[in-house]
């Protein structure tokens, strides 16, 4: 078996290349810039974009796009839709002289590659990083501006359509993304779920568990409102003095102004080191994740690795891990039941400890090499039914 994997982004990508690599399935990958086609100067300059796990002779990069697509794009919005475009067509044209049975791309800059992938015969898999667009829409209310919501409606969502009317086979990242794909009519017999990993090792269990003092929340992601920041600050806000201490850490998005509003609530941290990151983790009571819209949710894994107990909502993929009983699930945007959530464990910080050790077992069963025999499994069933040779 041969596949060609496209994603004009970077994504977790690198580990599916690593894998097909390790298999011999690899045929070509196609992305906007690979730093591993540059000489080691530009190498170190682009090495969040270098997929040294496989041969770059083996990587077709378009590097003009990705240059035009990053300057352009906070002046010209529209620019990622056309460079994506160009990007999707390139492919597209390099596709009738692949020997790949098998195409996997992603989505918004897939629509052209399988639309010609499936008229050449090949098998097509849409490898899916979010939910379902429409249920992407539904959630968006809550958090996405009105113009950015009309956009989604008339502009990515009927080329997201488009490009799944070319699509065999869908892989999701979570039950919650999976159950978005089948409400929206996409069959289950033609449906995966490939959870994505951790390195445990990274991630050492705490040695203490506090038994006094303020309850120490953590939030590990983009500070932005799809992540629920406003839906946490005002929890925190309506908790009784001096009861919880609330520390943020990540990139800021679009909550700088939320952050304003409710200063003095906590302390914000843009970036950490990884060594400091998992003492943060350790240090921390509960990671608190409120996300109104997450297909995953990989720093909930982090902070149950670290013996953390997690409270994420049903709209977090990583729910999956949790519900094993690594933490709470609460209703997505809903203050009251964040709140009620943390007051109980205020006044009974028994469950805590319970949770955190069992937190700590169940995230070292998400591991990469467990993603990696996932998709091995699903390319292998995948070959089986379309009469594939897998060598």
């Amino acid at each position: 078996m041969k596949i060609l994997v496209s994603n004009f982004g970077r994504q977790y990508t690198a580990t599916l290349l690593a894998v097909l690599e390790r298999q011999g399935w690899l045929a070509r990958f196609f992305t906007s810039l690979a730093a591993n086609k540059f000489p080691a100067f530009l190498h170190r300059v682009f090495r969040k974009r270098a997929f040294d796990q496989i041969p770059a002779s083996r990587i077709t990069h378009f590097p003009f796009l990705f240059l035009l697509e990053r300057l352009l794009r906070k002046r010209f919005p529209k620019i990622s839709q056309w460079t994506g475009d160009l990007f999707d067509k390139a492919v597209a044209r390099k596709l009738n002289t692949s020997p790949a049975q098998v195409v996997i791309t992603y989505e918004n800059t897939n629509r052209a590659t399988m639309k010609i992938a499936k008229r050449l015969g090949k098998i097509t898999m849409l490898d899916l990083a979010q939910i379902h667009h429409n249920d992407i829409v539904r959630y968006g209310q809550w958090f996405l501006s009105s113009e950015r919501l009309h956009a989604e409606q008339t502009r990515v969502n009927p080329r997201k359509e488009a490009a799944l009317k070319f699509t065999d086979y869908v892989c999701t990242l979570s039950t919650f993304a999976a159950d978005s794909m089948i409400k929206n009519g996409w069959p289950a017999s033609r449906l995966f779920i490939l959870n994505l990993g951790i390195d445990p090792d990274r991630f050492a269990p705490k040695q203490h568990y506090a038994q006094s003092g303020p309850l120490r929340l953590l939030f590990v992601g983009t500070i932005m409102r799809r992540k629920g920041i406003e839906l946490l600050l005002n929890a925190v806000r309506n908790l009784p003095e001096n009861a919880v201490y609330l520390r943020l850490i990540g990139p800021m998005g679009d909550a700088a102004d939320l952050l304003r509003s409710h200063s003095g609530l906590f302390t914000y941290l843009p970036f950490q080191h990884h060594d400091a990151l998992v003492r943060h983790y350790q240090e921390a009571d509960v990671f608190v994740f409120p996300s109104l819209l997450d297909s995953w949710a990989q720093t909930v894994l982090e902070a149950m690795a670290c013996g953390t107990p997690a409270i994420v909502t049903e709209n977090t993929g990583a729910k999956d891990a949790v519900l094993q009983g690594g933490g709470w699930v609460i209703p997505a945007n809903d203050r009251s039941a964040l709140q009620a959530c943390l007051e109980n464990l205020i006044a009974d910080r028994t469950a805590i400890e319970i949770r955190g050790k069992k937190a700590q077992k169940i995230a070292r069963q998400y591991t990469w090499e467990h993603y990696a025999e996932q998709l091995i499994a699903t390319l292998t069933e995948i070959a089986r039914r379309e009469n594939i040779p897998l060598q």
